[in-house]
């Protein structure tokens, strides 16, 4: 489903929208809890349920609107400053790089299912399973499992060597591994391949280091940015590093819908820039992103 994403500013002063106008009517509606937890978040004490033929589903909040067959949900807007977003540009847009302005903001928005081929030690499987959870801890719509059955998984996990040397991605140039994922004309992944070739990376450790700084890239096309610490998986460094405080919150940034989806360079900014200035002229103004789906 396409998200065709709009602005709505809402200054607290104004009260354009109340719960009477935004959503008159009596009847409930409910959500499965996949797509709730995807578009509003975690529920709460408070939140309803119903069970429904097997499937769980959840009351949906008065400023959420229903149109036709699709939907449409007010998320507050995520604030952040400008050092914080100039780090994301360059991760995001590849700032700074003559190839910016071509670039967009790629996301997964259905589940990612991993399957690990034979070719990959358990070990290694079990790690990079470590890892992924702890990335994407806290993060509602970013969902990551393993698939023991390759035709249910959408993202394959392989290594070459002499006695495996199926390659599942060719396009994958870097000889020594890297990922190759996929996207639709709404900017959302949906396939996915890493490799890492063993006959040319030799030692354990360099193997799980590629491992999952490969994996962490392919979740949103990621670059690098030179105003990172070497420790961080999106710096520009060549280095032994760890899943720290900023690659996290670049993560959860980019899948929170309190930002738009899809967009380009010139669209982020000026959005960013429009909103954090209201911001500043009013720090109580009530700033949300419309998502349609």
């Amino acid at each position: 489903m396409r998200l065709f994403l709009l602005l709505f500013i809402f200054i607290q002063a104004a009260q354009l929208y109340s719960q009477d106008t935004i959503n008159p009517r009596n009847s409930h509606r409910y959500l499965n809890l996949k797509d709730y937890k995807k578009l509003l978040g975690k529920t709460s004490d408070s939140t309803e349920f119903i069970y429904r033929n097997g499937d769980t589903l959840v009351k949906i909040p008065n400023d959420f609107e229903l149109f036709g067959t699709g939907y449409r949900v007010e998320v507050k807007y995520k604030y952040k400053d400008s050092a914080f977003l100039s780090i994301y540009k360059n991760v995001v847009f590849n700032l700074g790089k003559g190839s910016s302005d071509a670039e967009r903001m790629r996301y997964w928005k259905d589940d990612v299912k991993i399957f690990f081929d034979e070719s990959v030690p358990a070990q290694h499987a079990n790690e990079l399973m470590q890892f992924a959870k702890k990335a994407s801890s806290g993060i509602d719509s970013l969902n990551i499992s393993r698939n023991f059955l390759r035709d249910k998984a959408n993202y394959i996990v392989y290594y070459l060597n002499r006695e495996n040397q199926t390659d599942y991605e060719p396009r994958i140039a870097n000889a020594k591994g890297g990922y190759y994922i996929s996207w639709n004309n709404k900017q959302q992944i949906y396939d996915g391949k890493l490799k890492i070739n063993t006959s040319l990376v030799k030692t354990e450790k360099y193997q799980l280091e590629l491992l999952k700084y490969h994996f962490l890239k392919s979740l949103g096309h990621f670059k690098s940015s030179k105003k990172l610490d070497c420790k961080s998986y999106f710096s520009s460094c060549n280095s032994t590093r760890e899943l720290t405080d900023i690659d996290l919150e670049l993560l959860k940034y980019h899948y929170s819908y309190g930002v738009c989806k899809g967009t380009d360079l010139k669209s982020f900014t000026e959005l960013t820039n429009s909103m954090n200035k209201k911001l500043e002229a009013d720090p109580n103004a009530r700033l949300y992103v419309v998502h349609y789906e």
